[in-house]
């Protein structure tokens, strides 16, 4: 189904409405946005690389006509009290600029991807609700623009700051090379190995927030990320992107003792790089699919207990199911 069709208001869906968007693991980045912008956000938000992955969030939405205009009930995971804060904050922009249905608004969210472990939930959440959110409530919107809701919500809730501009229409792996808004940013695409699997490693969520609003953190990230990205575009190889993650993410020193432990476990079990997502506590293990069980068997017996998942790089792109 398009999502560019013409406004109709008045045909408010009695069916659920689903809607995809893929999960992403950045493996550096730069912060691009000045808080003090005066609410511009096109071209605010990160550059740095990652992988787009298979999995991720899906949203169905429905609108019950019963007057409860401008209500919104989010259930994530069958919990009806999780806090949603960058969805709710998508969805209420959405609505707030171009108008609420009359009735309540449900949304229910699947998470393909443990949330606050660097895998881009928040981002896919927000970019998922919008999508079904809108076609759900008769309104019709260019991906792009639906996404910018998304992109807007996920740095005013300091959740993210680029994701949104690489997974609501984007897939495989590569970097931000400019940032901004869905449409405004720009994406360099690297080949990468058919064979290629991610294994990864999480065990503890952590706040970005805490990270992107210290200054000295921020200056060191910057340094750090645009060294990564000019030595990616001088070689725009897969490699390069991997290897680089790997520099940023050990010169950073976000890294407790027991991730640390990780990188070296998956490095020494078969893994070509390993780094820490950016940003939780939680890593990824680069390998091929041969090695990559034996990989993932030798992270799952860390006495740090760490889930353990696998994954190939995403094909699929978000949009209506």
């Amino acid at each position: 189904m398009s999502l560019v069709q013409s406004f109709g208001r008045n045909q408010l869906r009695t069916k659920p409405v689903a809607a995809f968007a893929p999960a992403a693991i950045t493996n550096f980045f730069s912060v691009r946005y000045d808080p003090h912008a005066d609410g511009d956000f096109s071209k605010a938000g990160a550059t740095g690389g990652g992988y787009v992955l298979p999995r991720g969030v899906v949203t169905e939405a429905i609108v019950n006509g019963d007057g409860g205009k401008g209500k919104v009930e989010v259930i994530v995971d069958g919990d009806l009290n999780y806090r949603a804060t960058t969805t709710r904050k998508a969805v209420e922009l959405l609505f707030d600029d171009r108008g609420w249905p009359n009735g309540t608004l449900t949304l229910e969210q699947s998470m393909g991807v443990p949330v606050g472990y660097g895998f881009g939930a928040s981002a896919a959440a927000a970019i998922s609700a919008v999508y079904a959110a809108a076609a759900a409530s008769g309104l019709r919107l260019a991906k792009r623009r639906l996404a910018y809701y998304a992109h807007v919500a996920d740095i005013i809730e300091r959740t993210g700051l680029g994701t949104v501009s690489v997974t609501y229409d984007g897939i495989g792996a590569g970097a931000i090379t400019r940032p901004g808004a869905p449409g405004v940013s720009d994406f360099l695409n690297v080949d990468y190995p058919s064979d290629i699997r991610i294994v990864t490693a999480s065990l503890a969520p952590f706040r970005k927030s805490d990270a992107i609003s210290r200054p000295a953190t921020v200056k060191k990230i910057n340094a750090l990320g645009e060294t990564a990205l000019m030595n990616l575009k001088r070689s725009p190889s897969f490699g390069t992107l991997a290897s680089e993650g790997e520099r940023f993410s050990e010169e950073l020193g976000l890294m407790t003792p027991q991730v640390k432990g990780l990188v070296e476990l998956a490095k020494a079990s078969g893994a070509t790089h390993a780094s820490q997502n950016m940003i939780g506590h939680a890593i990824h293990a680069l390998t091929n699919a041969t090695m990559a069980e034996k990989v993932a068997a030798a992270l799952k017996r860390s006495l740090t207990r760490p889930s353990v998942a696998i994954f190939e790089i995403g094909r699929k792109r978000a949009g209506l199911l």
